[in-house]
């Protein structure tokens, strides 16, 4: 039986692996060279990163200008939690 691991990437996933593989700290890139190194059209890849954005921490994308650029903060993106302790902090000063 095949592992999990070499079962086929999604687009997302894909363009998760490319960041964290292909792109430098702090160094912004514009859609159209995402588009070109992977393969995706330039509506997928805005719509995934849209998703990345909302999702994931250490990734920035913003309008510059006429184009969209986006970079990565760290060496990997990984995943926002939803229960942080800072976020149970906040909430109890509210409850004071």
């Amino acid at each position: 039986m095949a592992e999990l691991k070499d079962s086929p990437k999604t687009g997302f996933e894909k363009i998760i692996e490319y960041f964290n593989n292909s792109l430098k700290i702090n160094h912004p890139v514009a859609i159209a060279k995402i588009v070109e190194d992977t393969g995706f059209s330039w509506s997928f890849v805005k719509k995934t990163l849209t998703k990345i954005n909302e999702e994931f921490t250490g990734f920035h994308f913003e309008k510059s200008g006429n184009t969209w650029i986006m970079w990565k903060d760290r060496d990997h993106l990984i995943k926002k939690l939803d229960d942080t302790c800072s976020r149970l902090r906040d909430n109890s000063k509210d409850e004071t």
